[in-house]
């Protein structure tokens, strides 16, 4: 990056009123545990015989010839030890600087660009005294605006957050709102300014890769300033400081593992995903990065089952004009004929296995009148054809069209029974079929027959 030359002089000479729009900065009463993000704070956490607090205002410093985000802790014991990671890694530098203080080290590059993605940092500490003696502290880094001097009628949103917005292989971008009045946003800075895009009329989006946004960051003493030219006539000014802030802190003396466990793909985030039409490059709405990221390659129910099989009905009717259409076909020499549809949807993550065989063993409950299903046969899409349904020579091939268009089409497990029933001087058979789409867990009951005059 450009290491700006006016800002790095002014951070030398940090103490002189001439060079510095540093501000006193106040301190968030005892027990807070999300920081304010509008000026810099501590942030305190407890546990057992256990105080901890943080400067939630990071600062950038070299270390080992590189640039680093330090970031400072204060304990109220005496500590052994302090160790940094993320789960099953180490991960950044955690070092103690005097008897009750620590500070942890995250380097400019891959280190930095995972936290701030989201990816919590833990950091296991070790006191000579009190009981327990043993914990884990828990801390989200982000980028966040403070300092804001300037028009009121530009709104700069505290909250800069990670969201997964296709480029290439780079899907990560960091994403700050503006609400202004204005035909136009104008963001400038020595370096690290963002991409602005107006979204409505009083709306509008920054957005930073990771080099950008840590430019923007180090040294978070050089603001950035926002133009704006208003709708109704004029402009108007805004500057505000983007930096690196520790916004959350959480302390345990058990198993970090069993107290923040890893989260899974959520239904929720999953769902909003699949929606996505092809093509979809922005999924900011689905939720952060991180949460879209595990939803993007992963089936959503990984993270476990959250509820028993169950058959839900669900509307059908609009197969009704394909089912009529079919039935129309059918002559009194040689006929057939299919009962309306119907339909049910079975959970999304379901504690028993998602499969056919578990669908039939819940239908067979539900409707006496199905056949066993050992008296029937499992097939796949591939053998469909063999249903008198969805037989092409039956304009079957219409019908199923339109059973995939409402169930979502994809893989297809089935069972289809066929068998002969009585008919006075003439061949006739009772036909059923049951399709699963797994998928989308819909299940649909086809029940219907076919015969001929003899």
């Amino acid at each position: 990056m450009q290491l700006r030359s006016l800002a790095l002089a002014c951070l030398a000479a940090f103490t002189s009123p001439g060079c510095s729009d540093t501000v006193p900065e106040p301190v968030v009463e005892t027990g807070v545990v999300t920081a304010e993000a509008t000026a810099p704070t501590r942030i305190y956490a407890s546990e057992g015989a256990l105080e901890l607090s943080f400067e939630t205002l990071g600062t950038f410093e070299e270390r080992d010839g590189e640039r680093a985000l330090v970031l400072r802790a204060t304990a109220n014991r005496y500590l052994q030890h302090v160790f940094s990671f993320v789960p099953d890694d180490a991960f950044g530098t955690a070092a103690i600087i005097s008897e009750r203080r620590f500070e942890v080290v995250l380097k400019e590059g891959h280190e930095l660009n995972t936290v701030l993605s989201g990816l919590p940092l833990f950091i296991t500490v070790n006191t000579f005294t009190g009981t327990p003696n043993q914990y884990t502290a828990r801390i989200v880094v982000a980028p966040r605006f403070y300092d804001f001097r300037g028009a009121s009628g530009i709104y700069v949103e505290t909250e800069v957050n990670p969201v997964y917005v296709r480029n290439g292989d780079d899907v990560l971008v960091y994403r700050g709102h503006v609400s202004a009045a204005a035909n136009s946003l104008l963001v400038t800075a020595p370096d690290g300014t963002p991409t602005v895009t107006r979204v409505s009329a009083d709306q509008f989006l920054l957005d930073w890769r990771y080099p950008a946004v840590y430019q923007a960051i180090d040294p978070h003493t050089v603001p950035l300033t926002f133009n704006a030219a208003l709708t109704g006539g004029g402009t108007a000014q805004k500057t505000a400081r983007l930096v690196a802030r520790v916004t959350e802190l959480a302390l345990t003396s058990g198993d970090a593992y069993e107290v923040w466990p890893s989260q899974p793909c959520l239904p929720s985030v999953h769902a909003c995903v699949s929606s996505r039409p092809q093509g979809t490059q922005d999924f900011s709405e689905c939720g952060t990065y991180r949460q879209v990221s595990r939803c993007m390659y992963v089936g959503v129910c990984e993270g476990g089952a959250t509820s028993p099989l169950a058959l839900t009905a669900i509307d059908a009717s609009v197969l009704e004009p394909e089912r009529l259409q079919w039935n129309s076909t059918s002559t009194g020499m040689s006929w057939h004929h299919l009962e309306p549809v119907d339909a049910y949807s079975i959970p999304e993550c379901p504690t028993e296995p998602k499969t056919i065989q578990s669908v039939m063993a819940k239908l067979t409950a539900l409707n006496p009148q199905l056949p066993y299903p050992d008296t029937g046969s499992f097939v796949d899409r591939s053998e469909l054809w063999q249903v008198l349904f969805f037989n092409p020579w039956r304009d079957g091939d219409q019908l199923l069209a339109a059973v995939d268009a409402f169930a979502g089409g994809g893989e297809v497990q089935a069972w289809i029974s066929t068998y002969e029933v009585p008919c006075h001087n003439c061949h006739d058979n009772e036909a059923w079929a049951v399709l699963f789409y797994p998928d989308s867990g819909k299940v649909l009951v086809f029940k219907g027959n076919h015969g001929y005059d003899s």
